[in-house]
């Protein structure tokens, strides 16, 4: 690994920026974090660019463009949700929770941009053969959807 990709340096920003803002924000913020995640997916694949808007742009650009839209939708709903009460500040840090919310986040923003750059399918565009495996198939894609909220459905409330 003389020579990393941008797949694994894109890898290492989610996980090292993730895990900072988990440590420092807490278990609660980091848990609406990633509930913020979903709807922006969502939102972020069906969003409507004008006709022709896309053509304009290569494929990396395009990746970068549908990559900071999903995080200004995460924001915005982290936003909108903490103003419903839902990031209230805890008093037990619960610092193993927070790392592993802050692994299952970055995880399942990789899988999102990793995502988004598979269905570019530009030539360019190629992913790591760990990355491939870890984010690039539909059953990794599925894992990465379902693992966070099985963690989130079991973790312990208070």
């Amino acid at each position: 690994m003389s020579n990393p990709t941008w797949d694994i340096l894109l890898l290492l920003f989610f996980f090292s920026a993730v895990f900072i803002y988990g440590l420092f924000a807490g278990r609660n913020k980091t848990i609406v974090l990633l509930l913020a995640s979903y709807p922006a997916a969502l939102l972020n694949e069906y969003l409507p660019y004008p006709a022709g808007f896309l053509s304009r742009f290569n494929a990396s650009q395009i990746i970068f463009l549908k990559a900071f839209s999903f995080f200004v939708l995460t924001l915005f709903i982290f936003w909108i949700l903490g103003k419903s009460g839902l990031s209230r500040k805890e008093i037990n840090r619960k610092t193993v929770q927070v790392v592993f919310l802050s692994f299952l986040s970055a995880g399942f923003w990789a899988n999102i941009v990793f995502d988004y750059a598979l269905k570019a399918g530009s030539e360019i565009i190629k992913l790591a053969p760990a990355t491939q495996f870890l984010f690039g198939s539909g059953l990794a894609h599925f894992i990465w959807l379902v693992l966070p909220l099985f963690a989130l459905f079991y973790i312990e409330r208070k």
